[in-house]
This record gives C-alpha cells, structure tokens and sequence, in this order.
C-alpha cells in the first residue's frame, strides 16, 4: 500500500485516513456501499422514535467519521438495534425538546430533556447561537450538556459563513500538572472558519496526545501506545494501555473512572492550563458539575451517563459585523495560499491546513460513495437490515 510523507495510505486510496490518527484495526476491512449504510442506519433510528431529519443527523455524525477512515468512532452498527431497546425503557430520548433557562439578544443558557442524544442538543445549540450572531454580530450559548462529535456543528456555522468555536467538558481522563489523579476532561475543542475558493478551516481536537476512546480500544485489542499518550496511577509514563483504564476491572456495562491519565499535549503546562480553562469555564458559565462532582465519578457510571451534567460552550461570530464578507473569505483563501506556497521540508509533498485531508478523503469518498469498515461492523449492518427486513439494502451494503 503506498504511503504518504506522515506515515499514513496514500490519500487516493479508501484505506487513507487523516493525520495524527495513530490508531488502527486487526479486523479485516470490507468495502461498503456508502448510501445503503445510511439507509439502513436512518431506519434504525426512525423506528427507535427519530424524525427523518434527526435519524439523518444522528447518522451522518458517524459516517463523517468512518469517511475520514477513523474506525474506533466511526458508525457503530452493533448499536442501531440496541437504540429502540433503549427508546422503550425510557433511557434515551429521540423526541427531543429544549428549554431556554435564560436569555438576551446575543447569549442564551441552554437545557435539553434527559437522555436526549448529545448531537441533537448540540444542533440546537449551535443553530440558536448562529440566530444571535446573524442578529447581533456574536452569539455565545452555553449548554448544559457535553457534546461528543464537534465536527458536524462548526462546520454548520462554516458553511453559512460564519466563525465558530465549541468547548465541551468531558469524563475526567485528565491529572493536574504534576498531580496522578485524572480529575480533568481532556478539552475537545473545535473551531470552524469560512473560506473562499478553499474548503473551510475546520479543528476538532482533544488537547490530549490521544483522545480516551482509541486508548480504551488498545486496551481491548491488546496493543501497546506509542509512547507519551497515558501516564498510568502513579503519574509515570506507560505504553500499556490497562495502566490508563483496568477493562477487567469493571463490572458489564460500566466504565470506571481511569486510575491512570492522558498526557496534556506535548506533555506541556501550557497545554495543562488550556485543560484547566476549558474545565473551569464550561462548568462555571453553565452551572453544571465540575468534572469530579459527575455522578460518572462519584457512582462508579459509564461516561454516557445522563445524569452527569457537564456543560459546553458555543460562541459563533459573524464576519460581515466587521469586515466585508467577501473581503474576509478572499483574506482566509490568501493566508492558507502563502502557507501552503511556503518551503518545504525534506520528504513532504504538501503543506495542509487544518483540515483540509479530512475534507478532501470525505469529498473523495461521497464522490465514490464508498468507504470502509471493519469487518465486525459489516456483519452488524447486515445483521440489523435483515433484523429490520431491509433485504434489498442488505443486498446492496456490499461494494
């Protein structure tokens, strides 16, 4: 398979996947036909109680990332039958409905129902913060829930040509500097800015080495980190993965708090005190727990738990309140066009932007409409359109 200059498959191939995504999958990968995936994952939602619209929305937040070639949170297939289960014994929630607790022209604190998805409540926030700022030139809500996948909200904003940034709080995976006890959440954070001729810019990060899931799923499959990602309980380094989180430890169903951590970026105070920040502010500005108040701390809970009530942050600014539209998209296009024109090093074939790969492996693939999926997740998507008697769009999964 031929390899470009990070390390990673070639971009023109489906097995391509974005940079700094260092995580991979023993299983076999089956290439799957892109629109009967989302199909029969619409229709798994829309019988769970989902409208159309938000079956779509649940769905594309997955496959945005299985089109992207990240298989730990990509789509989840061994989930979709599980989703009617769970709407029947009242432990989720797709009939979403909001609650403005309190308001003025540019700023709204936001509260959802219980066991709402978290995407549906980010959606809704981002789009009322996105109303204030086409009304008054910025709109800041703050939302009492965390929000899982940040990609699809800034890039909303990105694509109706305004500048967005979103900071959630998380499960506590994360020490103070120079402390062992993870009490901090990792900082995902996610800013999206217009251009012109250019896709946008668009970041979705933890300021972590490693995000928590693909280090849990070393864990299971057995395989050492590279190094720098965790500390384990007594705040040193490791490359195993059991030293983050003891999967044996914790009974079916639950995951415990981490006795080990992951390592702020670069290792660094800096990037510690953005944690902090994001930690503080995300709590304090919503009314929501600290990290370690979480019943996901104090009960033993699994991080999905909706009763843990952290809190997010979506600030959307509108360019034209400061600047000519079409100035500030023609600005953008000429401050990634020097960078990209600027010297190279040895070995590099293409200087990017943030991302640019994503958007072009994605835009590859739609064309394509196919991408690929490990092989457990192939045999689940068959099993739920046989289970939901799709027996034409089961024939169809395979490319």
């Amino acid at each position: 398979m031929p390899m470009d200059d990070a390390g990673g498959p070639d971009a023109e191939g489906l097995e391509a996947r974005t940079r700094g995504q260092w995580w991979v999958t023993d299983e076999k990968l089956v290439p799957v036909k892109l629109d009967a995936v989302r199909a029969i994952s619409i229709a798994a939602h829309r019988r769970a109680g989902a409208s159309e619209e938000d079956a779509a929305f649940l769905t594309d937040l997955r496959l945005d990332k299985s089109l992207q070639g990240d298989y730990v949170r990509g789509i989840r297939a061994d989930t979709w039958l599980d989703l009617k289960t769970r709407a029947d014994a009242g432990e989720l929630d797709l009939a979403p409905r909001f609650t403005i607790l309190k308001e003025t022209a540019s700023s709204a604190l936001i509260d959802g129902t219980p066991k709402v998805p978290q995407g549906l409540l980010g959606r809704f926030a981002m789009s009322t913060a996105m109303n204030k700022a086409r009304a008054q030139g910025v709109g800041y809500v703050a939302l009492r829930s965390n929000i899982g996948l940040l990609t699809a909200h800034v890039r909303e904003a990105a694509e109706a040509g305004m500048v967005a940034m979103v900071f959630t709080q998380s499960f506590p995976t994360v020490a103070p500097f120079g402390g062992v006890q993870a009490l901090l959440g990792n900082a995902p954070v996610a800013f999206g800015i217009p251009a012109g001729d250019r896709d946008p810019v668009v970041i979705d990060m933890s300021l972590t080495n490693s995000s928590s899931s693909p280090v849990v799923d070393a864990a299971r499959r057995r395989r050492r980190l590279p190094d720098g990602f965790i500390y384990d309980r007594n705040g040193q380094p490791s490359d195993d993965a059991n030293d983050y989180r003891d999967l044996a430890a914790a009974p079916p169903g639950v995951s415990l708090p981490p006795q080990g951590s992951l390592v702020p970026l670069g290792g660094s105070h800096k990037s510690y005190a953005l944690i902090f920040m994001i930690g503080l502010l995300t709590a304090a500005l919503t009314g929501t727990d600290f990290p370690w108040e979480s019943p996901d701390m104090s009960r033993g809970g699994t991080p999905a738990d909706p009763d843990g009530r952290y809190g997010s942050m979506f600030i959307v600014i509108d360019p034209a309140a400061f600047v000519p539209m079409e100035a500030f998209r023609a600005r953008v296009d000429a401050f990634i066009d020097h960078l990209k024109a600027s010297p190279k090093r040895a070995g590099v074939d293409e200087i990017l932007y943030p991302g640019e790969q994503s958007q072009r492996l994605k835009r590859q693939r739609r064309e394509g409409g196919k991408l690929l999926i490990p092989a457990s997740q192939f045999e689940a998507v068959m099993a739920v359109a046989r289970a939901l008697d799709l027996h034409e769009l089961a024939g169809a999964v395979a490319a």
